[in-house]
């Protein structure tokens, strides 16, 4: 038929090939997202054990301080971890427990986005979901020592009872922006899905 003008076929999207250096810094920042979430997990059985199992020759707490290893000179204040009482102990090992998971979740999720970088997805479907668990881990982190040290507080015998963070507000402030950034991303993925199938 005369009439019929056939349409050119709609652009795919560019090749995973087209971007070698967006993939590669991609790998890269995955590879060093894994290196740093291993020694985080390292650090934190470490610190648990020394705390916890290795008695008073690791373990040192101090007002808004603690210490890994030989007491340091003139601090004032300096108590032994396991010459508290036991159930301190325990208070102060789930405190570090609160500040340091949701560490361990940010990490972990800001890796499987790096290796979707890494893949060549810039914007795929989970990094909302993964916006959003960061944004949740940013936010526990920032509450963590008001938790962990009224947990102490609760037990009694604190040592370093430092509850609030000048760090916590920033990380609260980081929060609000990743879900704003979250529901801007999955707006933009739904649109886009739209188009898509639209053409």
């Amino acid at each position: 038929m005369p009439n019929v003008i056939p349409l050119s076929a709609a652009r795919a999207e560019p090749a995973e090939a087209e971007h070698p250096a967006f993939r590669r810094y991609g790998y890269c920042l995955a590879w060093l997202l894994t290196v740093i979430l291993g020694l985080t997990v390292l650090f934190a059985v470490a610190v648990l054990a020394c705390g916890l199992l290795a008695g008073d020759v690791w373990l040192w707490l101090a007002p808004g301080a603690a210490f890994l290893g030989p007491p340091p000179p003139d601090t004032s204040g300096l108590v032994s971890f396991d010459a508290l009482p036991l159930a301190t102990r325990w208070a102060y090992a789930a405190t570090f427990i609160f500040d340091t998971f949701p560490v361990i979740l940010i990490l972990a999720e800001a890796r499987a986005c790096a290796r979707d970088f890494g893949a060549g997805i810039a914007f795929g479907p989970a990094a909302p979901a993964r916006m959003r668990r960061i944004a949740l881990g940013l936010a526990a982190h920032a509450v963590a020592p008001a938790l962990g040290h009224g947990l102490v507080l609760l037990v009694g015998h604190g040592v370093d009872l430092a509850w609030f963070h000048a760090s916590s507000v920033q990380a609260l402030l980081l929060a609000a922006c990743l879900a704003v950034l979250a529901e801007v991303a999955r707006i933009g993925h739904a649109i886009a899905r739209d188009l898509d199938g639209f053409v």
